[in-house]
């Protein structure tokens, strides 16, 4: 309890509290502001209107701007149905819902609940009703179109910024994932090479040393030499033993299997050779085959096959015979090394067990093999096959590549790229196909509108009188009628009149300047008639 009040720090709790209350006082300061720009469009509109019933509707409006603002980050869908049903009743309201589209298209995830997308929608579909019922499905199905493009245009934009920051954000992770990769690289490196430096110690030093314990040996058993130096050619024999022995210890803890083949020889073959002679080993090296030049990972990895077999000859079989031939083909070299089994008695040889089998794995990097057996006739034999490929299988950039490769990453950033570009081309796209769907839709529509059937010619115009019966006249008069609706600006109408609106000749199915006839009837009568355009 009392280690819990000791942790307590009255200064970190009160600042936490002030940047808590400086970021709720930045968020209010940006509602406000973005409430503000909503509503100043509403607030526009229709200036000269002296209707207060459309003041008090559009300051309703605007109230209600207040909680969608509130709303938009925890609650978006009701605030993106509130913002369509205002942008339905009054236009002036559009910018907020392409707002609320934009922020709902930026955010990128599914954070609507059920229950409020229900509502929302629901409370679209029936204002649309609503509207309908007063001014025409059809009229308002049109009114409602540019809204849904500018609504989805917005959500496909803030989907667009939403994927490029994704994008971005990808790109900065893979670059820090990249620089941990760089840096892993780089100790393996290090790895490989002390653990190539080990491996050469150990194939190098311990050749050394096994000559210079079978030169004590020799000196051991030389018959002209006295007692006291045959004893110091012992010790050192021993000391060298021991030698070994250690070094094959160090080694082992040094070495790795992932340790990467030198590209090129250290020591020439021939040279290897004559320091073995010299040390007292018989040995006899034959070269057949072609006359081709083998490329400098193959001549090394022939020398350490020769030198790891003389030195397990020294070894295991002192004083016998080493046969080494070496077959020069076109496209590989295989060299075999045989020695017979010593019959007398020999010290126990030493080592750590990893010479052939790091032999085996210096020859399988170049995609060769090896074998190490002990024939019928009492001969050991090692045969190495090299391929003159020089590839270096399971070294280097050259192998598979792990999860986290690069390769993967180009994949990974081409893939992110191309999402950003099918984005864009959507958001492009999208608002120009819904844009001529509508436009195709309105000249279907305006056909029909203008089509003969509602076209009232020119003499039977100028033959109506005022007074006629409107009785007498539906005979000579069309059928049909244009909309009243695209007349608002006209003349007004006697009082208690009932209106018809007819197309005047002329003007064709694309030109929108075609005379309209208004004929208006006061209790069965023509009161009144007026051409509310231009006539042809």
């Amino acid at each position: 309890m009392k280690s819990r009040w000791k942790s307590w720090d009255p200064a970190r709790t009160s600042r936490s509290r002030i940047l808590v209350e400086r970021a709720r006082q930045r968020k209010v300061v940006r509602s406000a502001v973005l409430w503000a720009a909503l509503a100043v469009p509403a607030l526009l509109d229709s200036p000269g209107d002296a209707d207060p019933r459309s003041l008090w509707w559009r300051l309703a409006g605007v109230l209600l701007l207040v909680p969608v603002v509130v709303l938009r980050a925890t609650r978006l869908s009701l605030a993106c149905g509130t913002t369509a049903v205002l942008s339905l009743v009054s236009p002036w309201f559009a910018p907020s819902l392409f707002v609320m589209g934009y922020l709902a298209g930026r955010r990128g995830d599914a954070r609507g609940r059920p229950v409020d997308t229900a509502v929302a929608v629901t409370a679209v579909l029936t204002t649309l009703g609503v509207l309908g019922l007063r001014a025409g499905h059809l009229t308002t199905w049109l009114n409602s179109v540019p809204l849904l493009v500018g609504a989805v245009t917005a959500w496909l934009a803030g989907r667009h910024r939403h994927q490029r920051r994704e994008l971005e954000l990808a790109g900065w992770q893979r670059a820090r994932h990249l620089e941990r990769e760089y840096e892993l690289a780089a100790d393996r490196a290090r790895t490989r090479e002390r653990a190539r430096i080990a491996q050469d110690m150990h194939d190098q030093l311990g050749h050394d040393l096994t000559l210079i314990a079978m030169q004590a040996a020799a000196l051991e058993v030389a018959p002209d030499l006295d007692a006291s130096v045959r004893a110091t050619a012992k010790q050192l024999r021993g000391n060298a033993g021991q030698a070994v022995s250690r070094l094959s210890d160090i080694i082992g803890v040094l070495r790795v299997d992932t340790a990467q083949e030198p590209t090129t020889p250290r020591e020439d073959l021939m040279t290897t050779v004559d320091r073995a002679r010299t040390a007292g080993m018989l040995i006899d090296l034959r070269r057949i085959g072609l006359d081709v030049t083998a490329p400098a990972a193959v001549e090394e990895a022939v020398r350490r096959v020769v030198q790891e077999s003389l030195t397990n000859a020294a070894k295991h079989a002192p004083g016998e015979e080493v046969r080494i031939r070496i077959d020069r083909l076109t496209d590989h070299t295989v060299v075999t090394v045989t020695n017979g089994i010593s019959d007398g008695p020999s010290e126990p040889a030493v080592g750590n067990g990893t010479g052939l089998v790091g032999l085996s794995e210096r020859v399988q990097v170049l995609g060769g093999t090896l074998t190490a057996r002990l024939r019928e006739d009492g001969v050991f034999e090692v045969t190495a096959r090299v391929p003159h490929s020089g590839e270096l299988y399971g070294a280097g950039a050259a192998g598979p590549r792990g999860p986290l490769g690069v390769p993967l990453t180009v994949t990974a950033q081409r893939d992110a790229e191309q999402r950003v570009r099918r984005s864009l081309v959507t958001m492009l796209a999208v608002p120009v196909v819904a844009v001529a769907v509508v436009c195709v839709m309105m000249v279907v529509y305006f056909s029909n509108a203008f089509d003969s059937s509602a076209t009232l010619d020119a003499s039977t115009y100028r033959g109506l009188a005022r007074g006629e019966r409107w009785q007498d006249l539906r005979t000579v008069l069309p059928a049909e009628q244009v909309p009243a609706e695209w007349h608002a600006g006209s003349p007004p109408a006697p009082e208690r009149a009932v209106c018809r609106y007819y197309r005047a000749e002329g003007g064709g199915l694309f030109s929108m300047e075609a005379g309209v006839y208004r004929l208006c009837f006061v209790d069965g009568r023509l009161a009144a008639k007026d051409v509310l355009s231009d006539e042809r």
